[in-house]
């Protein structure tokens, strides 16, 4: 028959599609079937030799862009093809649109050229001051681990985005479980180890790392988007609580601030975990409303203490006040420094008639606050004052 013939020259596709085919040519013959299947073939993805089947096409004359039922059809594919890449990267519908076209609708080929977009969209944006952003908090299951990370946009409107505030939690996520990243003494990851961190298990941007996450969702919000900062703090000795806090939370675990404090016993005895976190949870809340620099006088580094002894000794430079007095003064002096920069020196915020450290020991007889960090958007960045109507004028000449 008709159909079995035409089965036999296109290379097995199925008999269904031929029968269909068949129908359709108003000869019925083997031949003007094979021109219609040619005119056609290319498109189908279930075509098993689509070299052949344009070879048949070629030899009669026949052009491949006449549209028909199957046209129809496959173009249902493509639209079902481009949806799904959309949903899978966040990326706009015209971005998606090229990418599957580039490379002939193979998926995993456009998942691929969109990354690379991304990255060059990236490097054109990276010139361009992002002072806004998030702080993402993430905490283990097992409460041991907990780490923090900044990610910084150009807008606070970009900043609320659905796909922006997944790359945060994605982050903070990714920061906790790379527990053996290199790190320093106070738990600060440096950049260079922090964009090469590989996002968990579950992240949109599937295989990637940190940089490229971000670089991805830079592309899709058109928007200079980068992982600044992050710190990971682990709670491994006996005696050890981790606690956080968010401040300004838009979502959970993400804010304009954040901060993660570690208590411990001072002789390393168990405690009561529900209690200390609550604890350090609260001494948390205090670090991000007072903003310390340093946990105690002791980890003052030696220049800013030896700059801060100078200034305290030229201000009593010349006061004719016997030696013995000003070295009094200039303790005094220097011990209000300690109050104002170190964490468990400070007056307590929810109590103000006592330290944070006499809070801390008084609470729960034995405990230490031995390590915090906090983390504020945008802190440290100068950001550039522009004229509005320069700025849209900008905006404008780059998007034409």
């Amino acid at each position: 028959t008709a159909p079995s013939r035409l089965y036999r020259r296109v290379g097995g596709i199925r008999t269904r599609v031929t029968m269909a085919l068949v129908s359709r040519v108003s000869c019925r013959s083997t031949r003007a079937a094979c021109d219609a299947f040619a005119a056609f073939g290319k498109r189908f993805a279930s075509v098993p030799n689509p070299a052949a089947v344009a070879a048949i096409g070629a030899s009669r004359g026949v052009s491949c862009s006449a549209p028909t039922h199957f046209a129809q059809r496959d173009k249902a594919t493509e639209l079902a093809m481009i949806k799904d890449l959309r949903e899978k990267t966040g990326a706009p519908l015209m971005d998606v649109t090229k990418a599957l076209k580039a490379v002939e609708f193979d998926l995993e080929g456009a998942y691929a050229e969109l990354r690379k977009r991304g990255l060059a969209a990236a490097s054109k944006k990276a010139g361009r001051v992002a002072a806004e952003g998030l702080i993402g908090v993430s905490v283990s299951e097992c409460g041991q681990h907990a780490g923090l990370v900044e990610v910084n946009a150009e807008t606070d409107f970009v900043s609320r985005n659905e796909l922006f505030l997944a790359l945060v939690e994605d982050a903070a996520r990714a920061v906790v479980e790379s527990r053996g990243a290199a790190c320093n003494e106070h738990g600060e990851i440096g950049l260079e180890t922090l964009e090469n961190i590989a996002m968990p298990a579950g992240a949109k941007t599937k295989g990637a790392t940190l940089a490229e996450a971000a670089a991805a969702t830079a592309a899709s919000l058109r928007e200079n988007i980068k992982v600044r900062r992050a710190y990971i703090m682990t709670a491994s000795g006996a005696g050890e609580v981790l606690g956080h806090y968010v401040h300004g939370a838009v979502a959970p675990g993400a804010g304009r601030q954040g901060c993660v404090v570690k208590v411990a016993s001072r002789d390393g005895g168990a405690v009561s975990k529900e209690i200390a976190t609550a604890l350090a949870n609260k001494v948390a809340m205090h670090t991000v409303a007072v903003a310390p620099r340093f946990l105690d006088p002791g980890s003052i580094p030696g220049d800013v203490l030896a700059g801060e002894m100078a200034i305290l000794r030229s201000q009593t430079d010349g006061a004719g006040k016997p030696e013995n007095v000003v070295e009094k003064i200039i303790t005094g002096r220097l011990r209000k420094f300690h109050e104002e920069v170190c964490l468990v020196k400070q007056k307590f915020v929810m109590d103000d008639t006592q330290t944070v450290e006499q809070f801390v020991e008084g609470s729960v007889g034995g405990l230490l606050v031995t390590k915090f960090a906090r983390l504020k958007v945008g802190e440290g960045i100068e950001v550039e004052v522009k004229d509005f109507a320069a700025e849209v004028a900008a905006t404008v000449a780059e998007s034409q």
